[in-house]
């Protein structure tokens, strides 16, 4: 995602992070599939990007109010246990004009929206009104001192402030947050019409995400691994978060210790009685979590040639992500009643019956994990015509990056070269240029004045991933979850990190991430007013990379033979581990046969007449695979880690574990039709349909996979 050529995209998580500034926007492009060797295009899915509004030699502006009350909304009938009443506004104003005609201009804006909820309820009654409200400004200077030379600069600033929102269908009042962000987002540009055959361009942008999260009460308790410490049994709706226990057909002792929770902070249900499995207590965390992202790069263009031409393109890009991390649990974070019905943790002989995960940073070893991933990007790209033939030719080659914290250079470690030490950075992986040439082609015959038939292939390595912070080794000191487990009486006997969520090795000499695109289409113009476009197109991805246990391969987890086959993912991990002082029993590894497909049929068609226009079209897709990074949470397409999910992650969550069909982002269907038409007034309306099939339903569950 792209503003003024500015990636916006969420550092490491590769989702939309800037909220869109519409009123600002004069053009946008998307780019949906056949991707050039221009732009650093390195998605495997669309890039879109946007031009903003820049300030001319005329002075104009706009104001606009817009309001939606909750009885402008259809009532929804979903059969949801959560209800509310919204009321939402918008204010918009942005003007542009001239500081020196015909030299420097300016364009500004400024925008508030604001949503409020009221009258919330859930299954645990009355809530808390929720508030949110947006001040965001933008500004632009557009200077021309002579007709070649072209420089642009803008700065964007937004602060939003939510109050009182994250509540779940099952949760009490008392368990909810606010949250409060800053986006600052820089961008200065210039370009060089050299002469008729050439010019230069130079970007530089930066891109700043700062958000921090609280609950709502605070929990007067601090947790502790200390053996012996003692829950407080009586006031678990004070320690945390508390997720009352649900009773199991079957489980008679288990369901007699649990009733005494579920009768004292369980919701009366529709025939009165008391019902486990919501949340009470306060909310779990406190998050302080800031993105930051610098990008430069510089292109050259130049055309020869004659009956047979060349647009020769050169580019290079430089950029580096950030993350700074912080966070601490709320009390005991969430505590839960296993009831004694599991067998013994770690290092224990005897089962748990109440359990609390917290974040060790709450121990007092309160510093932030910075993560870092820096790419280096050289595109070369060659547009040939002759005659009625276009061709495409050209290749992006990639080098990134990855950084940690917590290890510091040691040659004396033969096996690794580091031993731990928190807060210190280090390289923790690298992806050379060798490993990720990434080829474009296409061609395009126009077979006459009407028609053309085109075909291209494009390889994409793409650049989000979630590793630096998700395998920083830091996080075995400050960023790993510790479980803690209470006897009967809520006498702590045992405290055990997180295993998943400590500091990784990656295999070595891994293959990058790789998305493999093909596709055919043409397009015709019918008549004069109708055109239409078929195309077909088919994306493989492949070389998934994840963190999972060093022994998955094993039958331990179910492997199959063949995988099983393999042995370890690091054969001397133990080694290494004992070298460095520390470390997970998890890796970094290329998950065996993890595939995704994706095959597309689009056709798609516009007709213009005097005063209309309209356009439609109609997409049958299947996208199919094993390694479904957008069903690994219960909400699909939120902020989840890419590389560290919870994919490969126990029993259960295997790539053999019945985990190849349709994934979760298939849409087999899709149909949309816009049209305006011109009213004799100087002025339009229009409308805009869109039917679309749903996702298919995946159940997650470990228990058919237990021994």
């Amino acid at each position: 995602y792209q503003f003024d050529g500015a990636n916006v995209t969420l550092p490491l998580f590769g989702t939309l992070s800037a909220e869109p500034a519409s009123h600002d926007i004069e053009q946008i492009t998307t780019v949906r599939g056949g991707a050039r060797a221009i732009d650093f295009d390195r998605s495997g899915g669309f890039t879109i990007d946007s031009v903003s509004k820049s300030g001319t030699n005329h002075l104009r502006g706009e104001i606009s109010f817009e309001y939606q009350g909750n009885d402008m909304v259809a009532k929804l009938n979903s059969g949801s246990l959560s209800r509310y009443e919204q009321d939402r506004q918008w204010l918009t104003i942005g003007v542009g004009g001239p500081i020196v005609p015909e030299k420097l201009f300016f364009y500004g804006s400024y925008y508030r929206p604001e949503s409020s909820r009221e009258n919330r309820a859930n299954v645990y009654g009355d809530l808390p009104d929720y508030q949110r409200t947006r001040n965001e400004g933008f500004g632009k200077l557009t200077f021309t001192p002579i007709s070649s030379l072209l420089f642009n600069g803008s700065y964007r600033y937004s602060h939003r402030h939510d109050k009182s929102s994250a509540f779940g269908s099952l949760s009490a009042p008392t368990t909810g947050t606010g949250d409060e962000s800053w986006q600052k987002i820089g961008l200065a540009e210039a370009s060089w019409v050299i002469n008729s055959r050439s010019h230069a361009t130079f970007k530089w942008s930066h891109f700043g995400l700062e958000t921090s999260g609280r609950p709502d009460n605070i929990a007067t308790v601090s947790p502790s691994n200390v053996i012996g410490t003692q829950l407080d049994l009586n006031n678990l709706d004070k320690m945390g978060l508390f997720v009352v226990p649900s009773t199991i057909a079957g489980e008679d002792a288990y369901n007699a210790f649990v009733q005494q929770f579920i009768d004292r902070y369980g919701y009366v249900n529709d025939v009165g009685v008391r019902t486990g499995g919501g949340r009470v207590g306060y909310a779990s965390e406190f998050n302080d979590q800031d993105f930051f992202r610098d990008s430069a790069q510089f292109a050259y263009n130049i055309t020869f040639g004659g009956r047979m031409s060349h647009d020769l393109h050169f580019g290079y890009q430089w950029s580096k992500d950030k993350e700074d991390l912080l966070r601490s649990s709320n009390g005991w974070g969430i505590i839960e009643v296993p009831g004694g019905r599991f067998a013994p943790p770690t290092g224990a002989t005897q089962p748990a019956y109440f359990q609390a995960t917290f974040q060790q940073q709450t121990t007092g070893q309160a510093s932030p994990i910075i993560s870092e991933y820096r790419s280096h990007n050289i595109e070369i790209n060659d547009t040939i015509r002759w005659n009625r033939v276009t061709l495409n030719v050209g290749v992006l080659a990639s080098q990134d990056t990855l950084y940690g914290q917590g290890l510091r250079k040691d040659p004396s470690a033969t096996l690794t070269g580091f031993r731990a030490q928190q807060g210190v950075r280090y390289e923790m992986y690298k992806i050379p240029f060798s490993k990720m040439i990434q080829p474009r082609l296409s061609a395009t015959w126009a077979y006459n004045d009407t028609g053309t038939i085109y075909a291209s292939y494009a390889q994409y390595n793409p650049a989000a991933s979630s590793l630096p912070r998700a395998a920083s080794w830091d996080r075995n000191l400050i960023g790993t979850f510790i479980d803690a487990y209470f006897d009967q009486n809520g006498v702590l006997f045992a405290a055990n990190p997180r295993g998943s969520s400590s500091g990784k090795l990656f295999v070595e000499d891994l293959t990058p991430r790789t998305i493999d695109e093909y596709m055919i289409g043409t397009t015709k113009q019918f008549t004069n007013r109708w055109s239409g476009r078929l195309y077909y197109r088919y994306r493989e991805g492949k070389h998934f990379w994840e963190d999972t246990n060093n022994n998955a391969r094993s039958a331990a987890f179910g492997a199959p033979p063949d995988i099983a086959a393999k042995g370890d993912y690091i054969k001397d991990l133990s080694q290494r581990l004992a070298e460095i002082g520390s470390g997970s029993t998890y890796v970094i590894a290329e998950l065996d046969g993890a595939f995704t497909e994706y095959n597309e049929v689009t056709f798609e068609t516009e007709w213009r007449g005097e005063r209309t226009f309209l356009s439609g079209s109609y997409t049958w897709s299947r996208y199919y695979g094993n390694f479904d990074q957008d069903n690994t949470t219960t909400v699909n397409d939120a902020n989840i880690f890419m590389g560290s999910s919870f994919i490969a992650d126990g029993i259960g969550r295997q790539l053999w574990d019945n985990r190849e069909g349709r994934l979760r982002g298939d849409r087999p269907h899709m149909f949309k039709v816009f049209g305006t038409y011109s009213l004799p007034w100087r002025s339009t309306m229009g409308a805009f349909f869109v039917a679309q099939s749903g996702h298919p339903w995946e159940g997650w569950s470990s228990e058919p996979y237990r021994h």
